[in-house]
């Protein structure tokens, strides 16, 4: 039986998962994430929020996502985030053909401009992670940015993680500050979460 890790412990060892992963298996599982994702409708959507990724960190590749999001549902706008760090808040903007992009201290690429968006104006986030567990707790960088972002989002706004590796069973040091995901792609399935899958 796998003992239940904290989120330091699993924090390392996706870190160094994804490091390790061959050029050819990152666009392999990027691939197949993509071929997950498409299974989920957005047509009930108007405003997507997603996260770009740090490339050199092995994140997945939202910018295919993005592109298929604008060819399959090309009526929804999609939103992204730039960070505060000495807030530890995020400010959220539209991003179109005009957004400048710039990375930022951590090789995040972040907008330089564009139209503002209120939490409370999104209906699914696309949420980053480096591990989650089966009950829909993830384990993000450790700074707090997405709990605090996702806490200003209404009660419906759908928290879908994207994952290229599966879940973990238990995360053993969740919080009440954590907030928990309703799904999460990974190349594998889509895992649901509900209340009945809290521990």
């Amino acid at each position: 039986m796998t003992l239940p890790a904290t989120k330091s412990e699993l924090r390392k060892q996706y870190r160094e998962k994804r490091i390790n992963l061959s050029d050819t298996e990152f666009v392999r599982l990027n691939g197949q994430l993509l071929t997950q994702l498409k299974q989920l409708d957005f047509s009930g959507y108007a405003l997507v929020h997603l996260f770009l990724p740090i490339l050199g960190n092995r994140e997945p590749d939202t910018f295919a996502v993005a592109a298929w999001l604008k060819q399959q549902y090309p009526a929804i706008r999609l939103a992204i985030s730039r960070s505060d760090s000495a807030t530890a808040g995020m400010q959220h903007v539209l991003w179109d053909e005009a957004t400048v992009l710039t990375p930022n201290r951590w090789g995040i690429p972040e907008p330089q401009n564009g139209t503002p968006i209120e939490p409370a104006a999104i209906d699914a986030v696309l949420v980053p992670l480096l591990a989650f567990d089966t009950h829909g707790n993830r384990v993000g960088y450790g700074k707090g940015f997405y709990d605090r972002f996702l806490r200003a989002c209404r009660a419906d706004t759908q928290k879908i993680g994207l994952s290229l590796f599966d879940a973990t069973p238990r995360i053993s040091d969740v919080n009440a500050f954590d907030v928990r995901l309703d799904r999460c792609v990974t190349p594998y399935r889509i895992w649901q979460f509900d209340a009945n899958t809290a521990p």
